[in-house]
């Protein structure tokens, strides 16, 4: 492969080559439809806490960090220089770095502004299990002090940037459940909540629960 090559975005049989991509019918395991190779996966559900920019994701990993010790918690801002290949490529990558964890027995909770429809066509995503989302909201007037109080460098505290902010968290509140009001929590009121909703989602999966404090 030459400097100038991307490696193959697709997850493809080792015995047929990069141009046979794996597929996924069902359960937890890739087969290739050339030579019939399978490979198991694990199906640990992916966690996504969501929410317009000024929400409280980068406030929340902190204290999600420390209710939830079973997980490994992730602001997905910390790999943003990978959407310099393109959004799909961030995203498609914040999958491959879930199933590799998940290799390890542990479960993946992401921290970022990600929708379903975003993650469900990726190529990566036959590499996980179930993608669960919640919330992270306040009222437009809180959400709008705090954008206005970030740096002007960030792109967000125009009122053009706060109206689009704005109407995103009005989509996510209206399609994406449970939802928590960080205007109204703590910090680690939040995560503890997030933490319950998490477990309680392992127990429905019938996985072992992550621990909660």
């Amino acid at each position: 492969m030459t400097p100038s090559e991307q490696p193959p975005e697709e997850t493809f049989c080792l015995t047929c080559g990069p141009d046979v991509a794996l597929e996924r019918r069902g359960g937890a395991v890739l087969h290739c439809p050339r030579c019939g190779t399978q490979q198991p996966v694990p199906d640990f559900p992916l966690f996504v806490v969501t929410g317009a920019s000024g929400a409280g994701k980068t406030t929340i990993t902190g204290p999600l960090r420390r209710a939830l010790p079973g997980c490994e918690v992730f602001d997905t801002d910390t790999i943003l220089q990978v959407a310099a290949l393109g959004w799909d490529t961030w995203r498609n990558t914040w999958l491959r770095l879930a199933h590799d964890i998940a290799l390890n027995g542990r479960v993946t909770v992401l921290c970022g502004s990600l929708v379903p429809s975003q993650m469900e066509a990726l190529p990566a995503r036959k590499l996980v299990g179930p993608i669960r989302f919640c919330t992270l909201d306040c009222p437009d007037t809180v959400l709008a002090g705090r954008l206005r109080r970030r740096p002007f460098w960030r792109g967000t505290s125009t009122e053009d940037a706060i109206t689009r902010h704005q109407r995103f968290a009005a989509w996510l509140r209206a399609n994406i459940q449970p939802c928590y009001d960080t205007s109204q929590l703590t910090p680690a009121e939040t995560a503890e909540r997030i933490a319950t909703w998490i477990s309680r989602s392992m127990d429905d999966a019938h996985a072992a629960p992550p621990s909660a404090n």
